[in-house]
């Protein structure tokens, strides 16, 4: 008994500083990714060597009070008998807990074997791409239907340290006509993390405004739809907003009140219209800016915890000066707008509204006001089958040269039905039909698509 109260006291510092030991040269070799994870761990430890310490004082309180039972023999041999249980237990449970603490100990070998295996192996590429078909009662070159190469997409996040990020996505696809294959660097920008409430961000992103153009990038298998809404396309399909900025952000997220705030904050080169007369479209000017004017703007969502958990609501504002290219047009964009997100209990609801109060910075024409939203609905009916409706609606005011001169940039409603089909969690079956009705200067014009993809990921 008293070998074991001895190996009892002695434990607990000996695997105290194994511990401590441990978790310092795991830290230090652990990733970003696993730096939570260790964190956890030696939470867990943390407790385990104080039940430790508890244990190891109430054995010496069951010794001191095992020395006074000589008074009688009966009572000593009690007293020796329920010492001898206690320590006993005590003993069990102290091989308990150094077998937990071992196990925490290979947890934390295998976090950092698995970091430094992660750095061996080099830059981890992943990838999008999908085909599909298409028709459209709207004629492109006398041509309506037919097989389409859709994007192939790289993406790319190097690991280069605890606090330094980085997101490069590459783009290849056709143009509208199939004539040319484009290569775009879709988000080119590199971060310091100093702490979860501030990463500051240099690049090029995706312009903060609005759930859907933050949460998707350009890889189709995550999409919930094949289009998306015709509002906030990307620039070279006529998004009458810069779905892109060259510049710098600030990002960083918070827990408030059960939830989760999020925010981010740019600075960037501000947008041009540019193209041929009757097809422009917008520039987010890569290669520095072609006015004085940078584009701010900043978007700030919070995420419900509790009986709210899935529920997102937000709002977001931009500013900036976009010129005409070959004009003398010059239109100050004043943009704001709120939006709604629900991803629970099989739903998936994403809805957006945006006003404009643009001013003619170049004639006299004044403020012009005109606004944009759609409603996009979801409903899993089983873990594979995912139908959706979107309602979509504009109204431009055609006075806006922001608006006149966009090839998009007409008052139009569009009604959206398809189905996303999982075949696996890398690969999507989608389908897709739409009516869209626009106001032309000539006057009301329709017509309607329909469209088949099949997307994965790798």
């Amino acid at each position: 008994m008293q070998s074991i109260a001895i190996t009892a006291r002695h434990c607990a510092p000996r695997l105290l500083a194994l511990a401590v030991s441990l978790c310092f040269s795991s830290a230090a070799l652990a990733g970003p990714s696993e730096q939570a994870r260790i964190a956890e761990l030696e939470k867990k430890l943390e407790k385990s060597m104080a039940l430790i310490e508890q244990l190891s004082n109430r054995l010496q309180q069951v010794e001191a009070s095992a020395a006074p039972a000589t008074a009688s023999a009966g009572k000593a041999q009690a007293a020796a008998a329920e010492a001898t249980a206690s320590v006993r237990a005590t003993s069990e449970a102290l091989v308990a807990q150094q077998a937990r603490l071992e196990q925490v100990e290979s947890n934390l070998v295998q976090v950092a074997d698995t970091s430094a295996k992660r750095r061996e192996m080099g830059l981890p590429v992943h990838g999008f791409a999908d085909v599909g078909y298409a028709y459209s009662s709207k004629p492109l070159d006398n041509r309506k239907s037919g097989f389409v190469l859709g994007n192939f997409d790289l993406y790319l996040t190097p690991d280069l340290g605890d606090r330094v990020k980085t997101i490069i996505e590459l783009a290849f696809e056709y143009d509208e006509k199939g004539n040319s294959v484009g290569t775009d660097v879709e988000r080119l920008q590199m971060g310091y993390t100093f702490s979860d409430e501030l990463t500051l961000w240099a690049g090029r992103f995706h312009t903060p405004y609005g759930y859907w153009n933050t949460a998707f990038h350009h890889g189709a298998q995550i999409t919930p739809s094949i289009s998306r809404p015709r509002l906030i396309a990307f620039e070279d399909q006529g998004g009458i907003l810069p779905s892109h900025t060259v510049g710098a952000m600030a990002t960083g997220t918070t827990r408030i009140e059960g939830g989760r705030l999020n925010y981010e904050a740019f600075i960037g080169n501000g947008s041009r219209l540019s193209g041929e007369v009757g097809d422009k479209s917008l520039d987010y000017n890569a290669g520095k800016d072609d006015n004085n004017n940078k584009a701010v703007g900043a978007n700030v969502r919070y995420t419900f915890g509790g009986a709210l958990e899935g529920v997102t609501l937000g709002l977001n504002a931009m500013r900036q000066q976009v010129d005409e290219e070959g004009t003398p047009n010059q239109t100050r964009l004043n943009m704001t707008g709120v939006f709604a997100a629900v991803d629970r209990d099989n739903w998936e609801i994403i809805s957006e509204y945006y006003k404009f109060r643009n001013q003619d910075l170049s004639g006299n024409t004044g403020k012009h006001s005109s606004w944009a939203g759609y409603a996009h609905l979801g409903y899993a009916i089983n873990p594979v089958w995912t139908p959706f409706v979107r309602l979509e609606k504009a109204v431009l005011d055609q006075a806006d040269n922001y608006f006149l001169n966009n090839v998009n940039g007409r008052s139009y409603q569009r009604q959206v039905l398809g189905a996303k089909y999982n075949l696996t969690n890398t690969t999507a079956l989608k389908f897709e039909m739409n009516r869209t009705k626009e106001l032309q200067p000539a006057g009301e014009f329709q017509y309607h698509e329909a469209r088949a993809q099949v997307a994965i990921r790798f």
